[in-house]
């Protein structure tokens, strides 16, 4: 009989080295992903948090911009020094009254702050003056921010049988002259009992009067500690002319302005020189531009951030202050020089 030897058959697999090698492997091959993914993570958390405070800046500025270009308009009268501003008279017309029946409207920022219409541009530097009798309705000024007033017409010519309301302040204007004037009733612009005796419906205009007053408080709404861009705003609503505060974007921390000043014997309209608000060379011609700075920050810190930049423009003789707590805010400051579209009829002398 035959035997037959059936070969044994060897088992086939991995060591126990060969398999520590490979977890080895795989370890740093995730650990490699992680960190590709977290440094991703944080690159576009950090690119989307510098976006954002550009976006602000923009925003902030778009606003301010549409304000100052308007600055000095009046209707069909191109001056502001040919507008008629009486606060004793009542200017004819039988629902009219004298404009010192809402002096208390007038005179709530500072004496004359709605009527002063041939300063079209003014403000105060690195203070508050410009507005010292309606302080914020939140926190504070941010101490060493400017501040911005702009004065104009309504760009909306008024037209409905009711948009003119009871204690009102309204400019009437026709090409060689214009008059600020107050009603004493809710009527039409249309009618002639409702505008100054010296005016005809259809040979002028009328328009809400509007007196803008920009500044930075040191708060927001819904959070005490955010600085926020916030202006006063003169409005006709349906209780008549009062002032009312907006906030028009938190997260700014400082505002800076310049005014551009014509100062030819003969302006042709180009800015000469850029002065401070309140500076003695505003006096040698007209004002043709302005010049703005914002420093904006987040709106959340970012403790894998320190800002270590140093801020210095505008007027500043050193870098602004920045305390080591607000140092994990993101920043950016964005500067604009702005041209105004109306100022070239107005004759400063």
């Amino acid at each position: 009989m035959n035997l037959r030897c059936t070969p044994r058959l060897r088992q086939s697999g991995v060591s126990l080295i060969e398999l520590m090698v490979a977890l080895v492997i795989g370890l740093f091959l995730i650990l490699g992903a992680v960190t590709v993914y977290t440094q991703s993570r944080s690159t576009y958390q950090a690119i989307d948090a510098t976006s954002r405070v550009q976006e602000k800046a923009r925003y902030a500025m778009s606003v301010l911009e549409s304000d100052v270009r308007m600055a000095n308009f009046w209707g069909l009268n191109a001056r502001a020094d040919y507008i008629v501003v009486d606060r004793d008279a009542v200017p004819g017309g039988v629902k009219l009254q004298a404009l010192d029946e809402v002096a208390d409207v007038i005179d709530e920022c500072a004496a004359d702050w709605v009527l002063n219409l041939t300063e079209y541009v003014g403000g105060t530097d690195a203070g508050y003056t410009a507005l010292s009798g309606c302080a914020p309705s939140l926190g504070s000024h941010v101490a060493g921010t400017d501040v911005l007033v702009l004065r104009r017409a309504g760009t909306e010519r008024l037209l409905a049988a009711n948009s003119m309301k009871a204690n009102g302040i309204y400019i009437q204007t026709g090409r060689i002259k214009g008059t600020v004037f107050s009603t004493a009733a809710t009527c039409s612009p249309l009618v002639e009992e409702c505008i100054p005796s010296e005016y005809l419906p259809p040979k002028s205009e009328t328009h809400d009067l509007v007196v803008l007053g920009y500044f930075v408080g040191s708060a927001s709404t819904g959070d005490a500690s955010q600085p926020s861009l916030r202006r006063k705003r003169l409005v006709n609503g349906d209780t008549g002319a009062r002032i009312l505060e907006e906030e028009i974007l938190n997260g700014i921390e400082d505002f800076q302005v310049q005014f551009g000043v014509d100062t030819d014997a003969t302006p042709d309209g180009n800015a000469d020189l850029f002065v401070n608000p309140g500076d003695a060379a505003l006096a040698d011609g007209p004002v043709v531009a302005v010049r703005i700075w914002l420093r904006v920050r987040s709106d959340e810190q970012d403790f894998t951030f320190y800002d270590a930049n140093s801020y210095q423009y505008g007027d500043m003789d050193a870098p602004a202050t920045i305390s080591d707590a607000d140092r994990r805010y993101r920043r950016v400051v964005v500067e604009k020089t702005i041209e105004l579209r109306n100022a070239r009829g107005y004759d400063q002398t």
